[in-house]
């Protein structure tokens, strides 16, 4: 999705459709957002189930 997103926002930016631009621009930074979050509690969750010596 965010593949997608990100095209769409670059063809309006160039085309000069800066409405369009953006919402596509918080549709991307949403996704970019959510991807941080997963992100960041799977190096927490590996990080609490290793193994301490």
């Amino acid at each position: 999705m965010c593949a997608f997103e990100t095209y769409f926002f670059n063809e309006c930016l160039f085309e000069g459709d800066y409405l369009f631009a953006f919402f596509w621009g918080i549709l991307l930074f949403r996704d970019l957002k959510r991807t941080y979050k997963v992100d960041k509690f799977i190096h927490t969750l590996t990080s609490t189930t290793k193994k301490k010596d």
